[in-house]
């Protein structure tokens, strides 16, 4: 009996032989899911990535800008004491202190006409307006065009409330409503240029006019061209190299209002031929 069991003992043991290497096989195929979630997760995390670097992006830039303002506040804080005339308790800091950096860099004697500056939150339908000693602005947009808007409505002032005839003179062709003009008023002779009276043009062409605007009327003339002057001088000059009517306006400017005014402000409007419509619109770099 004993060659029988020796014969069953070796043909178990045999099977066990050939059955043995087919376990690791069992053991690998039960280990096969875990690697297949670790290999979804790390696709997953790889996915999130992009994400997450775009938000640290995002994150950096809103830090640098805060950064820029920052510094932009800090420097406009270092600015001249404020005017009277625009440290007014219901005017944001940061518009009195804007205002406060343009009407400085104009002639004080033309400055000390401005007796009222107000700005309205309260979102106008007008922008910008102005008269002989007064200006109101929208304090609803953004603040290079405040800036903008500003020195166009103080156009207006410098025209109507610093340039001024008197009522020894007879009355020109021009009126500024039922406001009379006088011919002694240094403006006459701007308005003249293009302008026949208060609401006739000579003949010419849009070319003739540094805006659209400032073909409404003679008094927008002036002030738009008042901020072309200021704020986009180099297209300024270079449209009066080929232009008549242009090269007579920027010296009128030049001769009669800026011939003690050092630049404040870099134009980046190229002169392409085109016309804009709005100087307050044209994108420059403030420099004071």
């Amino acid at each position: 009996m004993k060659a029988p069991i020796l014969l069953f003992t070796g043909f178990l043991l045999l099977r066990g032989s050939v059955l043995s290497p087919v376990l690791p096989n069992v053991s690998i195929a039960q280990a096969q899911p875990t690697a297949t979630i670790q290999e979804e997760n790390e696709e997953h995390e790889a996915s999130l990535r992009p994400q997450k670097r775009d938000i640290s992006i995002t994150q950096r830039a809103i830090a640098a800008m805060q950064l820029r303002k920052s510094q932009r506040e800090q420097r406009l804080m270092k600015s001249a004491p404020l005017l009277p005339v625009v440290d007014q308790a219901d005017i944001l800091q940061r518009h009195r202190i804007l205002a406060n950096d343009v009407l400085r860099s104009f002639p004080q004697s033309c400055v000390s006409q401005l007796k009222n500056f107000y700005v309205r939150y309260d979102n106008p339908s007008r922008r910008g307006l102005a008269g002989k000693t007064t200006i109101i602005l929208s304090g609803q947009v953004p603040d290079d065009e405040f800036k903008a808007l500003l020195v166009h409505e103080f156009g207006h002032v410098t025209d109507l409330g610093c340039m001024q005839g008197g009522d020894i003179h007879r009355p020109s062709s021009f009126k500024d409503g039922a406001e009379v003009i006088y011919m002694d008023d240094p403006s006459v002779s701007f308005y003249s240029i293009s302008w026949i009276d208060s609401k006739n043009k000579r003949p010419g062409s849009p070319e003739d006019f540094v805006s659209g605007y400032a073909a409404w009327d003679p008094f927008e003339d002036f002030a738009e061209t008042f901020a072309y002057f200021v704020l986009q001088n180099d297209s300024f000059k270079e449209r009066a190299q080929t232009n008549p009517i242009m090269a007579a306006k920027y010296s009128w400017m030049n001769e009669l209002v800026f011939n003690t005014f050092k630049t404040v402000a870099e134009g980046e409007h190229d002169w392409t031929g085109e016309v804009p419509w709005d100087v307050t619109k044209l994108a420059y770099q403030w420099n004071s």
